[in-house]
């Protein structure tokens, strides 16, 4: 179960809706689709303008052309009836040719500019405001031209074409040539006009709303094709920052993304293998550590010269043997050794022998030795054993063997040097004062008393009983 501070930064550390919200407005996947439409619309709008005009005046010039091509087939007509000099037939031809449909109206002139004849559609009555505009600006003849709308009359399309007459070819010898007879003025509603250019307008405006529509999803999954394995690469990457070695990014890709995915994944498999021979190093530079303390503290606890502990970790063992039988009400013997007459054969003999003898009754001591006994050098020639869970009749007997055995070795390697060993012997439950130090005191107590009565003896604390070596 997690900590309860950690539960706590946990939830101070999940975001809120608003801050989501903020964190997706942030994003790069947000700013690139942004973009992406942003884009899209402007291409589409400038798209949009140029087909928008490029259609306009496409339509334009067609119906120009058109009003173009009607003109000149009325100015023929025009040019037929003036030869005939028939004013009659002319304005039933100018009525008829005014009827709305296409013409709004037809005004034939002569070359000085005097009106030979008019004709308009009477549902509409444009020629008043187009003889106001003829006197604020003249037309071009040939040149088609708009006439901006009112609230009285739409927009219309106006052309001033000349009339001409061309001689028969029995004529032409006489009179070679074209020759012009006068003007015919004209024009043609602008409502078809204005509706294909509706119709254009609302078909661009349509495809400009639908691939900008199309372009917001589509930006989306562009951008979300080339953001997400991105997402993917970060999320491995803090996952990796926070500890979490073996992740590794999912992303296959043969791009720019792809060897960044490659990269990485490349970096933490070095990062892993380097964290793992670190932590294998480490285990193995503790373990040599512990090792080598080891070593340190069984060193610092040892006699250089017999093997056996020293006086400082026998204590610290006692106090913890003590408490123990103390706890759970055991025995603890205790063997106290002296090697009689050492310094007269030291002296006698030479220090290397000294220290073969205090070799010698080490040996003697460990070989005699359960696993959880300890054997420590008390002093010059004195040895000291600790007994756990054993009374003072066991510990009597292993020290008669312990005796025994010295007797014969140092009669076998030593058979001129004159040593032997007294003995003292004490046990936790013989004591009247209950302590550690007590039990050592009772020991060398009759450690003491066995060199009185003569060395070469085992004595028991609080015992009358004692065994001498033969």
């Amino acid at each position: 179960m997690r900590p309860k501070h950690q539960q706590q930064a946990s939830s101070a550390d999940r975001p809120t809706p608003w801050r989501r919200l903020f964190q997706h407005a942030t994003s790069l996947q947000f700013k690139a689709t942004v973009l992406v439409v942003i884009l899209t619309l402007a291409v589409t709008t400038v798209v949009a303008g140029y087909l928008l005009r490029q259609g306009g005046q496409l339509v334009r010039e067609q119906h120009q052309a058109q009003l173009t091509n009607a003109a000149g087939v009325l100015a023929k007509a025009v040019a037929v009836t003036l030869a005939k000099d028939d004013l009659p037939a002319l304005n039933s031809l100018l009525t008829q040719a005014a009827s709305g449909t296409p013409l709004l109206y037809v005004i034939v002139s002569d070359v000085e500019g005097r009106q030979l004849a008019v004709a308009e559609d009477r549902r509409l009555r444009v020629l008043e405001r187009l003889q106001r505009d003829e006197r604020e600006k003249a037309p071009v003849p040939g040149r088609p031209g708009v006439v901006a709308g009112t609230d009285q009359a739409p927009i219309f399309l106006d052309i001033t074409y000349p009339i001409t007459i061309v001689p028969d070819e029995e004529d032409f010898d006489e009179a070679p040539g074209v020759t012009l007879v006068g003007y015919l003025r004209t024009g043609m509603m602008a409502n078809q006009w204005e509706r294909s250019m509706a119709s254009r307008l609302d078909l661009l405006i349509g495809v400009g709303l639908l691939a900008a529509a199309a372009a917001i999803p589509l930006g989306f999954l562009v951008i979300r094709r080339i953001i997400a394995p991105l997402d993917g690469l970060a999320d491995a990457m803090v996952r990796c920052s926070q500890g979490h070695l073996d992740v590794r990014s999912p992303v296959r890709r043969r791009d720019e993304i792809g060897r960044l995915a490659e990269a990485f994944n490349r970096m933490a498999d070095q990062h892993q293998r380097t964290h793992e021979r670190i932590v294998r190093l480490n285990a193995e530079l503790e373990e040599r550590v512990n090792y080598r303390t080891q070593q340190l503290r069984e060193l610092a606890s040892r006699d250089p010269l017999t093997g056996l502990y020293n006086r400082r970790y026998f204590n610290e063992v006692l106090e913890r043997r003590f408490a123990e039988a103390v706890r759970y009400e055991g025995d603890l013997a205790c063997i106290m050794v002296d090697l009689d007459d050492f310094k007269a054969a030291n002296d006698a003999f030479g220090h290397q022998v000294g220290d073969d003898l205090l070799v010698l009754g080490a040996a003697t001591i460990i070989s005699q030795l359960r696993s959880a006994d300890v054997a420590a050098r008390y002093g010059g020639d004195e040895y000291i054993v600790l007994l756990p869970q054993t009374d003072e009749d066991r510990a009597r007997i292993l020290a008669e063997r312990i005796f025994q055995k010295f007797a014969r070795d140092v009669a076998q390697r030593f058979p001129k040097v004159p040593v032997t060993m007294s003995v003292g012997v004490s046990s936790l439950r013989a004591l009247v004062d209950s302590d550690a130090e007590a039990l050592i005191r009772a020991a060398d107590h009759a450690l003491y008393e066995a060199k009185s009565a003569g060395k070469k003896r085992i004595f028991v604390a609080g015992d009358t009983r004692k065994s001498t070596a033969t």
